[in-house]
């Protein structure tokens, strides 16, 4: 009987706890002292898409639901000019009543940076299973300008991981020399450039899939990761590996370390496109 009391009250106590708890629809609030900040995690993975106004939006916190409250966000990447094309204008503000908000990171031109990470992907979506899907990955970090605003939760800054999945325009006519490449020949092309990326899809170069790849922000590399770009009717996929590429002016050359099966290799080759 004593086991069965001791149960009730352990409940009791376990409701009463939580109710003294105000949560907030996007995380616990703690108590503490009051216009006490934090980030609501150490990282973030946000989208960015092409009807987002250009704005990524990082959720933060407070302890309580007072008056206006007004916190400097410094943002800050170990990547080239990030801190130029992503900005935080103004911090962030709390509405009076408000227990929590949202940073805004504006971005502008991404040709003007190289991204995080370039990810290529077949596009299970595809009717013809010969598209792709790129995504980009852009990392920065925003960390709260005065610590003795900091929260009990510490979280005082959170790494942001936004990535794109690009959007194509409409396909151009280009040419592809592959006389000492896979082909064995020199034809035209379709290509598509990406919107607001400067990311090039070749529309089944050799009738297969598409292949991508991203001119740097230096105007002179290529970056063409290794990829998938024929079947092989004994072999099986026949992917493009250790391409060192370029461009110049118009005209991307892709050096290809090898055609690569699960079997062994092809060789390597030169394949070299002249875009529009």
């Amino acid at each position: 009987m004593k086991r069965k009391y001791l149960a009730i009250l352990a409940v009791i106590l376990a409701a009463a706890f939580m109710s003294s708890c105000e949560e907030d629809t996007e995380g616990a609030l703690y108590a503490g002292d009051p216009g006490k900040v934090s980030f609501l995690a150490p990282t973030f993975y946000p989208d960015m898409t092409d009807n987002d106004g250009n704005k990524i939006l990082v959720p933060m916190g407070r302890t309580d639901k007072g008056g206006e409250l007004n916190v400097a966000v410094n943002l800050t990447s170990n990547k080239p000019n990030y801190t130029k094309v992503f900005t935080v204008p103004g911090g962030v503000k709390f509405n009076a009543g408000e227990a929590s908000t949202k940073v805004e990171v504006n971005y502008g031109d991404l040709a003007l940076i190289d991204p995080g990470g370039l990810a290529i992907n077949l596009d299970n979506a595809s009717a013809s299973g010969k598209d792709i899907v790129v995504k980009l990955a852009f990392p920065f970090t925003l960390a709260i300008a005065d610590q003795e605003l900091v929260s009990p939760s510490k979280v005082s800054s959170v790494s942001v991981n936004a990535s794109k999945l690009l959007s194509f325009g409409a396909p151009m006519t280009a040419t592809l020399n592959s006389d000492e490449g896979w082909w064995g020949e020199t034809y035209d092309v379709q290509v598509e450039k990406a919107n607001g990326a400067n990311v090039y899809k070749i529309k089944s170069p050799f009738r297969y899939r598409d292949i991508a790849f991203l001119v740097s922000s230096d105007g002179k590399t290529v970056v063409f990761p290794d990829q998938v770009c024929y079947k092989h009717g004994t072999y099986g996929d026949v992917s493009m590996t250790k391409v060192v590429g370029t461009i110049e002016g118009k005209v991307v050359t892709l050096k290809v370390g090898s055609y690569q099966v699960a079997a062994g290799t092809f060789g390597a080759g030169v394949e070299i496109l002249t875009l529009p």
